[in-house]
């Protein structure tokens, strides 16, 4: 007959106990549902008690910080705010729920303003939809909450495209496949009038 060793036993062991305190654990919050633990607002902070990670319903969104000034937010979302070791805003994660649209996003910043950012809308009233990744250069001129959009890879109404922008965001090349399965490309000059298209 084939025995276990001693190692393997331990961990077979301490792997069965484990598994039988987290159903006690689990089957005590499920039972005790009142005891969950409640917040509006949870702070996380580093050792000098600047925040670094903010996590808020939409009425406690911190608004955004930038070079240690207080700025207005577009809209008042719930989700997660990421801040550095100044406690200037450096990202997040928001869920924006109003009247008229419905609209996720995740962003990454740069020290002023949105780096890279991944949204999903849609809206209540009409059938509008996109998703998709939009990518900008930093605005050089440090103006808080400016930056250039140069990419965009995007499917709005069921039209796919990969829209490349110059410095001052005009369009200059757009590859595209529409609703109804037609691709194309385009390539503007730095008017944004139509120099070659297929």
């Amino acid at each position: 007959m084939q025995t276990i060793s001693k190692t393997p036993k331990i961990f077979l062991t301490a792997l069965i106990l484990f598994n039988f305190v987290l159903m006690a654990c689990l089957a005590y919050f499920f039972l005790n549902k009142d005891d969950f633990l409640t917040a509006e607002r949870i702070d996380i902070k580093d050792r000098s008690g600047k925040n670094r990670v903010v996590i808020a319903n939409t009425d406690n969104i911190p608004q955004p910080i930038i070079n240690g000034k207080t700025y207005k937010r577009a809209y008042s979302p719930a989700g997660l705010i990421f801040f550095d070791k100044n406690g200037d805003e450096r990202g997040g994660l928001a869920i924006t729920d109003n009247e008229e649209t419905n609209l996720n996003a995740l962003a990454f910043d740069y020290q002023n303003a949105d780096a890279v950012g991944i949204l999903a809308q849609d809206n209540k009233h009409d059938n509008y939809f996109r998703a998709g990744i939009l990518i900008n250069d930093k605005d050089l001129s440090g103006k808080p909450g400016h930056n250039i959009n140069r990419i965009n890879l995007l499917t709005e109404n069921g039209n796919a495209s990969l829209v490349m922008k110059d410095n001052n965001e005009i369009p200059r090349i757009i590859l595209k496949v529409d609703s109804l399965g037609n691709p194309s490309i385009e390539i503007f000059d730095n008017n944004g009038k139509v120099k070659w298209k297929q």
